[in-house]
């Protein structure tokens, strides 16, 4: 594993570079990374010279569900982010936009078989480059994202907005 090599931001858990990789006691990060995926994506974006690697190889700080089969806990997105300066904020799940645009968002939702955990990234207009999702990263309002889910039979469990670490003497 090179531990320099900038994977960039990550669209799949299933990339075959790391998807066998162990992610809690019992799970993988194909079955069940998305969650540390996302806090990596999130991070990642906020400073780019973050890596996977060294990420995945510090992975047992994020708490899991079951040893790992469930994934990952939602108080994680705390745990995991404030420490290191980001200021996150639970949304209302149902109209979270109001008018407030954060650095970030991470949507969990589940379904019919489980959870997942999806990342988004502001873009200047105003909508998000969500990952994870669909096939490539893809830009929508995270209003019309929440809609695309319930009209899919999946329920809306959290959203955070996440607004990233200012460096000193940025306001």
């Amino acid at each position: 594993m090179d531990r320099t090599f900038d994977y960039g931001l990550l669209n799949t858990q299933t990339d075959p570079r790391f998807a066998d990789r162990k992610y809690g006691r019992l799970g993988t990060v194909a079955k069940n990374g998305c969650g540390m995926i996302a806090l990596y994506n999130v991070e990642r974006a906020a400073r780019p010279d973050t890596r996977f690697e060294p990420y995945y190889e510090a992975r047992d700080a994020i708490k899991t569900n079951l040893f790992g089969l469930l994934g990952t806990r939602p108080s994680s997105v705390r745990e995991i982010l404030e420490p290191k300066g980001f200021k996150v904020i639970d949304l209302d799940k149902k109209h979270p936009d109001g008018g407030i645009r954060h650095d970030a968002v991470i949507v969990l939702y589940w379904y019919w078989f489980g959870a997942h955990y999806v990342s988004g990234f502001l873009n200047r207009e105003g909508t998000y480059t969500l990952y994870n999702y669909f096939t490539r990263p893809y830009a929508m309002s995270l209003d019309r994202f929440l809609e695309t889910l319930k009209s899919s039979k999946n329920h809306v469990v959290r959203v955070w907005g996440v607004d990233f670490p200012k460096e000193r003497g940025e306001r």
